[in-house]
Formats: structure tokens, C-alpha cells, sequence
């Protein structure tokens, strides 16, 4: 496969990645909007959709116009910051080896702890794991996705 090939592939790869990303945040803002419209087909169809992608949705606190936003913070937290990394790599930003080992050892550390009960956290504290997930999880593709095209080093 010729080189060129491979680069639109991989590219086109993670620009319809960071689409869905996008998508998923805006449908999740979007939602509350059409229950408080009373439009309830398409805010029950949009709750679905998110319902699918968040097992955790009944935890959420973040609500717009008096509705939930349908994904919990650690989700939300994620997509934004996996479409924003994805995004930002497309245009040429790649995340230093440092920051990226951080990142991974503190979303999965506190996904451990909060599992095992270890300690109890707020909305907040899961935002923030969700973000340090999403950069984490996002350039974990783009790095596959550079192993599968023959890239080798960070």
C-alpha cells in the first residue's frame, strides 16, 4: 500500500473518531434540550443513544435546564478530551511520552481505587479522570494506528 494511502486511511481513521466524540458531546447537551422542548421522541431516542455508551448514567449530577445530561462526568470528561486530542493530532500536536504515561496512571489509578472502594470521590474528581482518560485513550489509537502503518518511536 503506498504511503499516501496509508496517511489518508489513518487520518480519515481519526478525523471520523473525533467526529463521533464530538457527536457524543453534543448529543449529551442537546438531549436536555429537547426534553425541556418536550419533544420527546427525539430526546428519548438521543438518551438511548447515550445510555448505550454510559452504564454509569444513573450517577449523573450535570444537568441542563433541569434534565440530565444522559453520561456521567467520567464519560463526558472523555469524549471531550478524546475528540480534542484526536482533533489536535490531526493539525499536527503530538503528546509528549511523559505526559501521555501520566495521564494513563491517573485516570486508570483512580478507576481502581473508586472500583475497589479504596476512596469515595465527587463529580469533579471524575471530569478530571475522564479528561486525563480521553488524551490517555485518544493517543493510544493514534499510536496503534502508527504501529499498524510501520512507525516505530514515539
Amino acid at each position: 500500500m503506498s504511503n499516501i494511502l496509508k496517511w489518508s486511511l489513518k487520518n480519515a481513521i481519526i478525523g471520523l473518531t473525533g467526529f463521533f466524540c464530538a457527536v457524543v458531546v453534543a448529543c449529551a447537551f442537546i438531549a436536555p434540550v429537547f426534553a425541556y422542548a418536550k419533544i420527546n421522541v427525539v430526546s428519548d431516542f438521543l438518551y438511548d443513544f447515550l445510555h448505550k455508551l454510559c452504564v454509569a448514567h444513573k450517577t449523573n449530577i450535570f444537568m441542563v435546564l433541569g434534565y440530565h445530561i444522559g453520561i456521567c462526568a467520567r464519560c463526558i470528561g472523555s469524549y471531550i478530551s478524546a475528540a480534542i486530542t484526536l482533533y489536535s493530532y490531526l493539525h499536527k500536536f503530538k503528546m509528549h511520552k511523559v505526559v501521555y504515561i501520566i495521564l494513563g496512571a491517573l485516570s486508570i489509578t483512580e478507576i481502581l481505587l473508586e472500583h475497589y472502594h479504596y476512596i469515595s470521590v465527587n463529580d469533579f474528581i471524575r471530569l478530571l479522570s475522564g479528561l486525563c482518560l480521553g488524551a490517555f485513550l485518544g493517543t493510544t489509537l493514534i499510536k496503534i494506528l502508527d504501529w499498524l502503518e510501520g512507525k516505530k518511536g514515539w
